[in-house]
């Protein structure tokens, strides 16, 4: 009796996730080049914004908003804006469930970090929490999508889901500013311990920074000593 022989093909290029032209296996997270530079042109500069809230600013310097009232996070950061060709990326991996896209924008990001993060030393990284009703609409949280796959980079010890508790209410997107601010008051609940620690908070759109603060001003009752936040996109106007 004959053994059956395979043979072994070679390795084919995968196709780029978002153009599906032909790109080598290596290309990290299925990107070719060409799209990561062109998703990189959204690139939040640090001389164009407040280190604090990321808002608009001259030279990076704390603007006058902050200098007045700080915000609860100690510093905030975000990759870039939230403008074609990002937001699309964005719509389709967040809202049309296609988890493949969580790799390239978790690349990006790590091409764009915060210029603080190298002298950051954090003792968890948390994830923006979802509601349970949220959760189970979407089918998953893409902010845990986001930190899985940055942890394993920055070998970051994430905090557990069940530290945080997160109650229902109406979507950010669909409220004004200052219906964002009540939207969001109280919704958090810290159950884990966070006391004397330092935390970093992993978003993927922030618009007025309501629901970061809110979180943050929570962690820091619990007894957080500091809290930064690190988002991917900004929906905050670009500085030309």
């Amino acid at each position: 009796m004959k053994m059956l022989s395979f043979r072994r093909l070679p390795a084919t290029p995968a196709s780029c996730l978002l153009c599906h032209a032909l790109c080598p296996p290596s290309t990290a997270a299925g990107l070719c080049g060409g799209c990561l530079r062109d998703l990189q042109q959204l690139a939040v500069r640090a001389e164009d914004v407040c280190p604090r809230c990321a808002g608009v600013s001259s030279g990076g310097a704390v603007c006058g908003q902050c200098q007045q009232k700080a915000p609860p996070f100690d510093a905030l950061w975000t990759s870039v804006y939230y403008r074609p060709p990002v937001s699309g990326v964005l719509h389709s991996f967040k809202h049309l469930r296609d988890i493949s896209l969580a790799a390239p924008l978790a690349v990006l990001m790590k091409s764009l970090p915060p210029p603080w993060l190298a002298e950051q030393d954090f003792d968890w990284v948390l994830a923006m929490p979802l509601s349970r009703e949220r959760r189970l609409f979407r089918g998953f949280n893409q902010c845990e999508e986001l930190l899985r796959l940055l942890a394993a980079d920055f070998a970051w010890r994430p905090v557990p889901q069940s530290a945080v508790y997160r109650r229902f209410a109406p979507p950010q997107s669909t409220l004004a500013a200052e219906e964002r601010r009540r939207n969001v008051r109280g919704i958090f609940e810290a159950v884990g311990n966070f006391n004397n620690c330092k935390v970093l908070l992993i978003d993927d759109v922030t618009t007025s920074g309501a629901t970061l603060g809110e979180l943050s001003r929570t962690l820091k009752k619990a007894g957080a000593c500091s809290v930064f936040a690190w988002t991917l996109a900004s929906a905050k106007m670009k500085k030309f």
